[in-house]
């Protein structure tokens, strides 16, 4: 489930409050240099929070808290109960600087080992029931690419080299990495017809598909191909496609953007372009046939 950002000034019961958001919003751009969709996030759940409360900043105790993260708790699951607690700690903690009011800690998440239930026959399917072209090709770029969905979703066009097939990310979050990918010449070809065609000057790759519509085609495919599938479980599928053609685990976290985790990857491999593009090549992924 999304939240959506409605604003950041709160009004309750008729009342202005006596919080600003919109400074809030400065103080994670400026003070800590968050990227732009962790804001948008951290304050997107704080409206939601003082939605919830409905009382002055100044008489917000620590049960008010724990109470909201109660219903938290009961909505949703854990990774994303544990981003609720991120925001709270970054408006409590940090912003108010009263870490007493914020002081839960993030549950246990047991781990689970990862299984991919569907193959190349049901992402055919899948593809073939998306009804709308640019998810098909974000559909497709989430396969061959190995990026996380909002890394695809806001993808610019400067990030973007169509003569190599490669995309280099730029990096403004200070959690999530960002390196080198590539996309295979079975996107290649309707992206650069899409992109060929357009007179607008968006800066971004996929304008045609904004989140609403995104999910909207998105959820139809799932239903018509009865596949309950994710972006995320798209990227899982790229790792493990990848391991099966013979890719060694280093670039593969090279093209997700994870930081690799041995001596070897770290400090004794080539992650030039020109290495990373001739492996990706020799694998030679592909999707639809």
């Amino acid at each position: 489930m999304k939240d959506d950002l409605c604003g950041c000034s709160l009004v309750w019961l008729g009342h202005k409050s006596n919080v600003d958001l919109n400074d809030f919003k400065r103080f994670l751009k400026i003070d800590l240099a968050l990227s732009r969709l962790t804001i948008t996030a951290h304050v997107s759940k704080m409206n939601n929070f003082f939605s919830h409360v409905k009382k002055p900043i100044d008489s917000i105790t620590k049960d008010d808290v724990r109470s909201y993260l109660e219903v938290i708790r009961e909505k949703y699951q854990s990774n994303t109960y544990c981003c609720f607690i991120k925001a709270l700690r970054r408006f409590f903690r940090d912003y108010l600087n009263k870490p007493e009011l914020c002081s839960f800690k993030f549950p246990t998440i047991p781990f689970k080992p990862k299984m991919i239930e569907f193959d190349k026959t049901d992402l055919v399917r899948f593809y073939e029931a998306i009804d709308h072209n640019v998810v098909k090709m974000m559909f497709l770029g989430y396969c061959v690419s190995g990026l996380r969905r909002n890394d695809l979703m806001y993808l610019m066009k400067s990030e973007l080299n169509r003569d190599n097939r490669m995309i280099i990310k730029n990096n403004d979050s200070l959690t999530k990495h960002k390196w080198i990918t590539f996309y295979n010449d079975e996107l290649a070809i309707n992206l650069d017809n899409y992109l060929d065609s357009r007179i607008d000057s968006n800066p971004r790759v996929f304008v045609a598909a904004e989140y609403r519509t995104f999910e909207k085609y998105w959820d139809i495919a799932q239903d018509k191909a009865k596949l309950s599938i994710t972006p995320k479980d798209l990227r899982d599928f790229f790792c493990v496609e990848m391991t099966n053609l013979g890719v060694p685990d280093r670039y593969i976290d090279a093209y997700c953007g994870r930081i690799p985790k041995s001596i070897l990857g770290r400090n004794y491999t080539d992650y030039s372009p020109k290495t990373l593009k001739a492996i990706y090549e020799k694998a030679g992924l592909k999707i639809l046939s």
